[in-house]
């Protein structure tokens, strides 16, 4: 590795990307194992919901499927999406991060990562598009200023 230093807008860009993954990623999760934990307590809740449903009581799991229903209303519908999107995501910010600090190399990474970005943030949705719209920013800028040296004392 030569020299050169990683700029503050390099470090915010990462952390952003690393932050829009794990937004992208995380509700799939949970809703996963929300699902799981209803599933695993119907089979234990079983034996007395029947018991139950003998002496005229009605005994459902409401509780933890107006859990799942209220957390994200289409975030465990589509959980490939979601690891397609953290992917492009991802390529797109290494993209970034192998494009810092090469103004003359490197333009097909600077060019890719802006749109990887956007096909990522068009694929994830509304709110996770939200959270990467900085990184997205800083990617175009970066097309146009390929050193990410965005003050002028660095220049």
């Amino acid at each position: 590795m030569t020299g050169k230093t990683a700029t503050p807008a390099l470090a915010f860009l990462v952390l952003d990307v690393v932050v829009g993954v794990a937004c992208m990623l995380l509700p799939p999760v949970v809703m996963g194992f929300v699902g799981l934990l209803r599933d695993v307590f119907g089979v234990l809740v079983l034996p007395f919901s029947f018991l139950f449903g003998l002496a005229g009581w009605s005994s459902d799991l409401s509780t933890l499927s107006s859990v799942q229903d209220g957390l994200a209303p289409q975030a465990g519908g589509y959980p490939l999406y979601a690891i397609m999107a953290a992917a492009l995501l991802g390529v797109g910010g290494v993209c970034s991060v192998l494009a810092c600090n090469t103004p003359n190399g490197a333009r097909v990474e600077r060019a890719a990562a802006p749109i990887l970005t956007g096909l990522a943030m068009i694929m994830a949705g509304w709110d996770p598009g939200l959270i990467v719209l900085p990184a997205f920013i800083l990617q175009i800028l970066c097309f146009w200023r390929p050193t990410l040296a965005f003050s002028a004392r660095g220049q």
